[in-house]
């Protein structure tokens, strides 16, 4: 018999998201946010294509943090406003934010490029301080704190997850 290690199990653990349930995820949103970091900077162009797919497809609000700016300029996609991780953060967590259009807080929000090591403090205080936002991360990396998100794999992996999500966004 072993001991309960909370490193190894937690009770909130998160949920691997196959790109179906994912699009079905956004398709049911009401208000989602797409939140671009700065590691699309440096990871295949064609993640950076594939999210741009999305975030045209479901026309979603989209954040640039970490100076993605430059990567999405590369395809003459211009995000809705370019914001600090931290500073959109702060204002998701606010439940009375009214959003940037001010209709109201959002209802999901999606990350794609932020470094792991921001993303999962971002990611965590979300899930402690945010309890109105659920958060899907489309990166190849696996976010413990996201409420979906899936395994690490590989950046070619990447782009035929992505592929899928968008032909089940249609």
């Amino acid at each position: 018999m072993s001991a309960w290690n909370p490193a190894l199990i937690n009770v909130n653990q998160v949920r691997i998201w196959p790109p179906k349930k994912a699009a079905l995820t956004i398709k049911r949103s009401k208000r989602p946010i797409f939140i671009m970091g700065s590691m699309l900077n440096i990871i295949p162009e064609k993640i950076t294509e594939k999210s741009i797919k999305v975030a045209k497809k479901i026309n979603v609000t989209v954040v640039a943090t970490g100076g993605s700016n430059l990567a999405l300029d590369k395809f003459e996609f211009k995000p809705d406003y370019t914001m600090g991780a931290v500073e959109i953060i702060n204002n998701l967590k606010n439940p009375d934010w009214k959003g940037f259009d001010g209709n109201g807080n959002y209802d999901l929000v999606l990350f794609i490029g932020v470094p792991y090591y921001l993303g999962s403090q971002v990611l965590s205080t979300l899930k402690n301080f945010a309890p109105h936002i659920k958060t899907l991360t489309l990166c190849c990396f696996m976010h413990p704190s996201a409420d979906m998100s899936y395994p690490n794999i590989s950046y070619d992996e990447g782009v035929d997850w992505l592929s899928k999500l968008i032909d089940y966004l249609d």
